[in-house]
């Protein structure tokens, strides 16, 4: 019965331990973890833990504790200490050190005496006693090996005791404990690594398709790994913020979410047509057709100059020589007119319809100007692209977000379709796709779309615009708080913890850093 209960006890145990093990996300909390109950299951005085290294060819340091002494040195402490070297130059075994041994024999071995065996050379562990003012004496070693029983790492005890005190030998119900244990412990470390490297795959996919999005337009190169960037920083400033969100904190899970989500916000635009998102000038298609407008000019002219010649009437003359001083001054307007701005006035609008009229007849010829089509193209207001062409780019976060639904995210990152593709919202519920308000709009949503608000204002390599100084985007940005499109508090933050300064240096050209009036911009909101 007594036997019983033992065995019970120990299986549970185990079972407590497997479960933390398996909970625990700190590595080195998890190594401590993994020691503390290695002592404590043999009454151990101390203990190392050590995993292989990178390149399989010595054992790193990772956590070492002895209890008489109070030393414990965790991860951080022990990564400038000498790896235990498994090779030589010659690439034979090495098996001076104990823990060397054990590695390469791959059996749980203990000794009475560290001083007096022949397994392995003592004169490490003697040095350490003399530096230490301790002695070595009973000693186990027990390898821990993954699932295709490879080598993960040694778990080292040091002095096992008795009840009174006195170091005893570690004996066969010490090693079956350590096994056990130590088959536990490379089962979550596996685990632990094996999720990792999913997660880092999965970042760096992330980071390679963005990559790949912003390559595709010869103009906005760099703009989601700025946008995701700015999130990042905006994100870590709410952590240490002593104001409006002294009171929140965002979980390294969190956190990474966020990343994700600013790096995945413009995966929709993987859809987008180039013509459409390249569109630098109003009359661009595959080309851009004011070449076209000026082979027109340019014969008209031709023809006009030729009438000249042939005419006899000076009046007549006059009036077409002014004819050829306007067409000049058309083709400049039209010039400007096609690289698009903040807004075209009205008496724009009817110049360009003029010049559409227009038709010069000559020899039963007529010869127009401009075509309908690039008619209705000149006359956009702002920027370059026409109603339907902005609609189809403002499909991008449609489209973000049903790629990215599509996905199954861990759960610790299921928000990242909703985050990522809500960078368009507006807080007053007049953004786009979904017309989301403030109580749809987490804060996660609202930072990545403000990050991607304040890029946009101050990118420089947008055809259609030069990027804005840093009071012109500021005062923007004041007046959509104002209008309640965006969040007044981020924007505070963003101003108050100087990042809007920091990221400036960072990614904007020198001419854009203007002093700002902080308090004059504030003023327009608060």
């Amino acid at each position: 019965m007594e036997k019983e209960k033992h065995l019970l006890k120990h299986v549970q145990a185990l079972t407590k331990i497997g479960i933390a093990l398996s909970a625990e996300k700190d590595i080195n909390n998890f190594f401590k973890l993994v020691l503390d109950e290695a002592i404590r299951f043999t009454n151990a005085d101390g203990g190392t833990i050590y995993t292989l290294s990178e390149d399989k060819r010595a054992l790193d340091f990772k956590i070492i504790c002895t209890i008489s002494t109070n030393l414990r040195l965790g991860m951080a402490d022990t990564a400038k200490w000498p790896s235990v070297p498994l090779y030589d130059d010659k690439e034979n075994k090495l098996f001076k050190n104990f823990a060397s041994y054990v590695a390469h024999t791959g059996e749980a071995t203990s000794v009475k005496d560290a001083y007096n065996q022949d397994i392995f050379d003592n004169s490490g562990t003697k040095k350490y006693d003399r530096n230490n003012n301790y002695h070595s004496k009973s000693m186990a070693a027990i390898p821990m090996k993954d699932h295709e029983n490879e080598l993960l790492g040694v778990i080292q005890l040091i002095n096992a005791l008795d009840e009174e005190g006195k170091i005893i030998n570690f004996n066969e119900k010490h090693i079956t404990m350590l096994t056990s244990l130590a088959s536990q412990a490379a089962i979550a470390f596996t685990n632990k690594n094996l999720i990792e490297g999913l997660e880092n795959l999965l970042y760096q996919f992330i980071k390679s398709i963005a990559g790949a999005i912003d390559r595709k337009s010869k103009y906005t190169g760099g703009h989601i790994k700025r946008v995701a960037t700015l999130s990042e920083m905006l994100s870590q400033k709410i952590q240490k913020d002593k104001g409006y969100y002294k009171d929140l904190a965002f979980s390294n899970d969190e956190l990474q979410e966020i990343s994700i989500a600013g790096w995945m916000h413009d995966v929709g635009k993987i859809t987008t047509p180039i013509y459409v998102r390249d569109k630098a000038k109003k009359l661009e298609t595959i080309f851009d057709r004011v070449e076209l407008i000026n082979t027109r000019f340019d014969l008209v002219r031709t023809i006009i100059l030729k009438d000249i010649s042939c005419l006899k009437n000076n009046s007549t003359k006059e009036d077409l020589e002014k004819l050829l001083k306007q067409l000049e001054a058309d083709r400049e307007f039209i010039i400007k007119a096609n690289t698009g701005g903040e807004f075209m006035k009205d008496e724009d609008l009817e110049r360009i319809d003029m010049i559409f009229q227009y038709k010069y007849s000559s020899n039963g010829n007529d010869y127009f100007l401009i075509t309908e089509n690039e008619k209705i193209n000149l006359s956009i207001r702002r920027g370059t692209l026409l109603p339907e062409e902005f609609d189809k780019m403002r499909e991008h976060a449609v489209v973000t977000h049903e790629m990215l639904g599509e996905l199954t995210f861990p759960k610790k990152f299921r928000n990242v379709p909703r985050y990522a593709s809500s960078h368009h919202e507006k807080l007053n519920g007049k953004g786009y796709p979904f017309q989301l308000d403030a109580d749809q709009m987490p804060l996660q949503s609202r930072i990545i779309a403000i990050a991607d608000l304040y890029e946009a204002l101050t990118a420089s390599d947008r055809p259609y615009k030069k990027g804005k100084t840093l009071t012109e985007t500021l005062r923007i940005m004041a007046l959509m708080v104002k209008d309640g499109e965006i969040d007044a508090n981020l924007l505070d933050l963003l101003i108050d913890s100087g990042l809007y300064l920091e990221y400036a240096k960072k990614f904007l050209k020198h001419q854009q850093i203007d002093d700002v009036d902080i308090e004059k911009i504030k003023a327009m909101y608060h």
